[in-house]
């Protein structure tokens, strides 16, 4: 609209005072708009945006910044350049959108956008749009995005009040072979099939294979794994969540403190993620497995884990935002685990399940509902 203002005031200048000088004026504005756009044709060719983090982790409530770093040619600068940036937590629950705007610059200019989350997560900035601008704004012209930013926002690593066993804490705790149900015993045949090639020889039933002509073995059941399992599940809610990392990541430090080791599970695609770990370190390697993961999952994770054929546990704690009444029959009637914990995270009042193996965890008095959990 001024451009258009000023032209008609060039013609108004042309018309009525006949000269070189408004002749001049008024092809000047005419070819403007052409030698704007071509400095925007040479300019934008070598700019670029790209977004940084300050730092790769932090805890809740620290603050962090994400910086967006625009680069353009010294000898062509770019006019204006305007980036428009989303950040987002994976957990879900939380997408904000900045629109930046880069001035007149040449070389590299850097804008810093502070942040600060009191939900963990992993948070990304992502640059959405950029586009560079010519001097009287009537042309755009997209900017190439080289990268995006991620900054982990850890839950707190101190580890749960919660209740250790004494036999957690036995050396042989991990490799313990439980008293299982027929079939998942290996010295307990509850199967026979062909013999394949590489089948040992011990586990050969030669009375049925005199019998009918052919090689045919015995199939026997798992032994225990590892002694102490987590099922995370996460939910849509991002409070929810982040009572749910909270949980497992006290629950998790403390069997480290202890040197004890434990497998978890998570959903991941259409199946189930699984890792062990007994150090610090593959701890937080699956912390952020998890802070990453994007939620809800898209099939039953709970039935799914139940249909497996998982090594039989001594210890199963299940950590979701809600879980049924018929979900927890059907866990406890499984018999993955001789013992199962259900930790409600995040739940409501009325919708809390009244059973012995169930503890509701609140956000607001954390330390007070782990203090009931004993593994």
């Amino acid at each position: 609209m001024a451009y258009l203002a000023v032209l008609a005031a060039g013609g108004l200048f042309f018309i009525f005072f006949r000269g070189y000088l408004s002749y001049l004026v008024f092809l000047f504005l005419l070819i403007l708009p052409v030698l704007s756009f071509v400095w925007l044709l040479l300019s934008f060719r070598f700019a670029g945006v790209r977004a940084q983090a300050s730092k790769a982790a932090v805890e809740k409530k620290e603050p962090f910044s994400f910086m967006i770093r625009a680069k353009s040619s010294r000898l062509f600068p770019i006019p204006c350049l305007r980036v428009t940036i989303e950040i987002s937590n994976a957990l879900g629950g939380e997408t904000e959108r900045e629109l930046l705007s880069f001035p007149f610059f040449a070389g590299e200019a850097v804008m810093e956008q502070p942040c600060r989350s009191a939900c963990c997560g992993k948070l990304s900035c992502t640059v959405r749009r950029a586009r560079g601008l010519d001097f009287l704004r009537l042309f755009s012209l997209p900017v190439r995005v080289k990268e995006s930013a991620a900054v982990f926002v850890l839950p707190s690593r101190t580890p749960a009040p919660a209740a250790v066993t004494e036999n957690c804490l036995l050396p042989d705790f991990a490799e313990l072979s439980l008293p299982t149900a027929p079939g998942n015993d290996p010295s307990d045949p509850f199967d026979v099939r062909s013999y394949q090639p590489g089948d040992p020889l011990s586990r050969i039933h030669w009375k049925l294979s005199a019998k009918q002509g052919e090689w045919i073995v015995r199939e026997g059941g798992s032994s225990a794994e590892r002694s102490i399992r987590f099922l995370v599940e996460c939910g849509s809610q991002l409070l929810e969540n982040d009572c749910i990392m909270e949980t497992f990541s006290r629950l998790a430090f403390l069997l480290v403190e202890h040197g004890i080791p434990a497998q978890v599970f998570w959903p991941e695609d259409a199946e189930l993620g699984s890792q062990g770990f007994d150090g610090e370190e593959e701890a937080s390697e699956i912390l952020e497995v998890l802070l990453s993961r994007s939620v809800p999952p898209a099939f039953p994770v709970l039935e799914l884990f139940r249909e497996e054929h998982w090594k039989k546990c001594a210890h199963l704690i299940y950590i979701t935002p809600k879980c049924s009444p018929e979900r927890l029959t059907g866990l406890l009637e499984a018999g993955n685990a001789e013992r199962v914990t259900v930790l409600l995270c995040g739940t409501k009042q009325e919708q809390e399940i009244s059973h012995d193996v169930v503890i509701p965890v609140r956000p607001d008095r954390l330390d007070d509902c782990l203090a009931e959990v004993e593994l």
